[in-house]
């Protein structure tokens, strides 16, 4: 494999080295040491061993790409930024903008290099930074030198109970603290840092999509910038969700299909010039360059540049070369640049994809091999073979990241790819015709519009409620691993009794291991799933084997978008919960109540337990609502922790909380308990007690209780002053357990396991 497939052996160990460094966590100086004395012993062993030497230099490989990814990611100095996260002091901050802004609806986030903190005495800083602007602007550029004074706030993390660590994505991008401002008034910009090429092609992207806008209608022209350069921020959310349902999605994402049609496109237009080869193939890799920066550079754009860059140079020296090592050439380039990559969404499927139509694709051509000529193979068969092809790759992944699969999705591929396809073609025909006369541009734009018009049409044909999708639960690794097993050995496996062979015994070699491993694995129990929302802390206590739950809402506040359609929701499909027994609600606004209502009625709730401080606005909001809520079992309490019985499955409300008991696990929530509240527990301490504010100076009225013997405290948020001296240090970690004390504002979510062992009756689980 080494001597016939270079460059896939040497990525398979830098895969590995990867891999074993975010597992392991092993220091970087073991990983570079070894390197280093690997590296000198293979070079030794180069003439009187090349097969050895080779082996070397893979784990050469191996240890080096796990030394990149430990200096980058975890194993950091004592200058790191992560040493200065605070949420009280205030820094002098200096740094450079290293990517483009990134426009939200709700403000502007741009990614910071810094240099330097100060004061009281200016210090050399390493690391990123997130500055979050609560304002849309443009003002700040890529390059630009920047200075300004603020706190820098740790990046909140845990996972979702959809199963994102926004935590660990942030630093599997570079960034280690979060800055919050209101504009941009109090900042100091210096542009003379900006580089010349950067600002260009910013300049040339604002050119692209301003030309869109002037001979396109709105939603044409949103399209035309995502299908060309990625541009995708001004596509309506409806339109989006069509893409998403119809599983074309991937359109609005820069390809390597943009790649080869920018290239051809450009090859026809240098046909008059009669430029010899050596220079019609520096044109062509300088418009590679230029492509690939102004398509923000996706991971799948620079795979393909990479490999068209190769494939073009390889042509220039007149050199064979083998697709399987084009594309691992491409794979090794971006993963010993950025080992982080191999854990973005996009480069995965970008490369499965890639590997999957190189192998699998010329096998079944090979089946056809009599009717390669003929014009219904051409133009039928070949296309729907290629849409398969990258949707059966596609899907395992698909399905292990989002859960879902939509079904019609091969044939909408087969329809509506070509006209994307030809839609790319026509909006560089429009931007030349721009180029050349403005209305010659707006004749084009007008044929250009129809077209749109028409993928939009498809769109909604296609994608919808109507549309057929496959909701799957979230797959194990081993079921990926088996699948593409399957695809791989498959393949040879039609024509080959002894590949059918290796592919019953592999796969019965991975179900027996997906069973060893599930007889290995935990004994299972029940989970209390944690999330903070706008306001406050939603608990779901979730069984095992059960699509019921049981949902607790404290503090929860109104926003402009409905809480139960972006985040409940979600959070219960997550978590495969299809109805719920009980749903409390301790304090909410007005504004959130119709979401609740909304959840309620969706849901199925048996009983609805609603505190009797919201009786008369919940009553108010039920009566305007269309939707009929006299159905549900509803029950009013009050009170101080005068707990009525048993509700059911071990829940009690009364008072300012609720009381939930599972094995000998006794558990608390309240909306804000006064000194009164808590004076009341001391008789019988909880094992957590989960407040749905934040805690202010809680944390010191609430060590009384601790030495009376309770256990964890969650809150939905802390401020610095809620922190006496023994909780300082909690306050400053970003440890999912420190201590007693759980900040559910730093880390998003967590998950506790309640077992009837009365010595393991509540483990905190990293993530929900």
């Amino acid at each position: 494999m080494s001597r016939k497939y270079p460059a896939v052996f040497y990525l398979l160990f830098v895969l590995v080295g990867i891999v074993l460094a975010d597992q392991a966590r092993w220091p970087a100086e073991w990983f570079l040491l070894s390197a280093l004395i690997l590296c000198l012993v293979g070079i030794a062993l180069f003439r009187s061993s090349p097969k050895a030497a080779s082996i070397l230099f893979g784990l050469f490989m191996l240890s080096f790409s796990g030394y990149h990814y430990s200096i980058r990611y975890y194993d950091i100095g004592p200058g790191h930024i992560t040493n200065f996260v605070t949420d009280g002091e205030r820094y002098e901050i200096f740094g450079e903008v290293i990517d483009w802004p990134l426009l939200k609806s709700s403000g502007t986030e741009i990614k910071i290099s810094v240099d330097s903190l100060g004061p009281p005495v200016e210090r050399a800083v390493d690391g990123a930074i997130l500055l979050k602007i609560h304002d849309s602007t443009t003002a700040l550029q890529r390059g630009d030198r920047i200075e300004f004074r603020s706190r820098i706030f740790d990046v909140k993390g845990g996972r979702s109970p959809g199963g994102f660590d926004y935590r660990r994505y942030l630093h599997l991008k570079g960034v280690f603290g979060v800055v919050y401002l209101n504009n941009l008034l109090d900042v100091r910009i210096n542009t003379e840092g900006r580089s010349t090429i950067l600002s260009w092609i910013d300049m040339l992207r604002s050119e692209i999509t301003a030309s869109f806008y002037r001979n396109l209608g709105e939603a044409g022209a949103s399209l035309a910038a995502g299908f060309l350069i990625g541009e995708t921020r001004n596509i309506s959310p409806e339109v989006y969700q069509r893409f998403r349902d119809s599983g074309t999605l991937h359109l609005l994402a820069v390809s390597g299909s943009n790649v080869a049609l920018v290239l051809a496109f450009v090859i026809i237009m240098l046909r008059p010039l009669a430029l010899r080869h050596w220079n019609r193939a520096l044109v062509l890799m300088a418009v590679i360059v230029v492509f690939a920066l102004v398509s923000y550079g996706e991971p799948s754009v620079v795979r393909a540049s990479i490999m068209a860059s190769l494939i073009i140079g390889a042509g220039l020296v007149q050199r064979r070369y083998d697709l399987n090592n084009v594309i691992a050439v491409a794979a090794l380039i971006i993963l010993l640049y950025d080992p982080a990559q191999l854990y973005d969404v996009g480069f995965r499927l970008s490369f499965v994809v890639a590997w999957g139509l190189v192998y699998l694709l010329p096998k079944i051509h090979a089946l056809f091999a009599g009717y390669h000529g003929r014009r219904w193979y051409r133009w039928a068969v070949f296309p729907i073979a290629i849409s398969l092809v990258a949707q059966i790759c596609s899907a395992p992944l698909t399905a292990y990241h989002f859960q879902r699969v939509p079904l019609i999705s091969p044939l909408a591929n087969l329809v509506i790819v070509p006209l994307v396809s030809l839609a790319v073609i026509a909006s560089l025909c429009l931007l030349v015709a721009d180029l050349i006369f403005s209305l010659l541009g707006a004749i084009v734009g007008s044929l250009l519009n129809l077209h749109m018009n028409l993928i939009l049409y498809l769109l909604a044909f296609f994608g919808g409620d109507h549309v057929p999708v496959w909701e799957v639960a979230k797959p194990s690794l081993i079921a990926a691993v088996a699948v593409y097993f399957a695809l791989g050995v498959g393949a040879p496996a039609l024509r080959s009794l002894r590949w059918r062979r290796i592919l019953v015994f592999g796969l019965l070699l991975l179900i027996n291991l997906a069973l060893v491993l599930q007889l290995g694995s935990a004994p299972r129990c029940d989970n209390l799933h944690l999330l903070k929302i706008p306001g406050g802390v939603c608990s779901v206590l979730k069984r095992p084997n059960s699509a019921t739950a049981d949902m607790i809402i404290t503090g929860v506040s109104g926003r402009s978008y409905k809480i139960d359609e972006k985040i409940l929701a979600p959070a219960l499909v997550a978590l495969d919960v299809d109805k719920l027994n009980n749903l409390v609600i301790l304090s909410a606004e007005f504004g959130a109540i119709d979401d609740l209502l909304r959840l309620a009625s969706e849901y199925e709730v048996e009983h609805l337990c609603v505190h009797a401080d919201n009786k008369a606005a919940l009553t108010d909001v039920a009566g305007s609502m269309r939707a009929p809520f006299d159905s549900l079992s509803t029950v009013y309490f009050s009170g101080y922790i005068k707990f009525a019985e048993p509700l059911r499955d071990g829940w009690r409300v009364g008072g300012d909380g609720a009381e939930l008991t599972v094995g000998s696990a006794r558990i608390m929530f309240v909306d804000y308990p006064d000194q009164r509240v808590l004076e009341r527990l001391m008789s019988q301490p909880p094992d957590v007690l989960v407040v749905g504010r934040s805690i202010d100076r809680l944390a010191s009225i609430y060590d009384q209780l601790r030495q009376a013997g309770a256990g964890y405290l969650i809150a939905a948020g802390a401020g610095r002053s809620a922190a006496p001296e023994r909780l300082e240090g909690a306050l400053r970690t970003t440890s999912v357990n420190p201590d007693y004390f759980i900040d559910l504002s730093r880390l998003g979510g967590i998950r506790l396991q309640l077992q009837a062992q009365p010595s393991q009756a509540i483990r905190v689980v990293s993530g929900t």
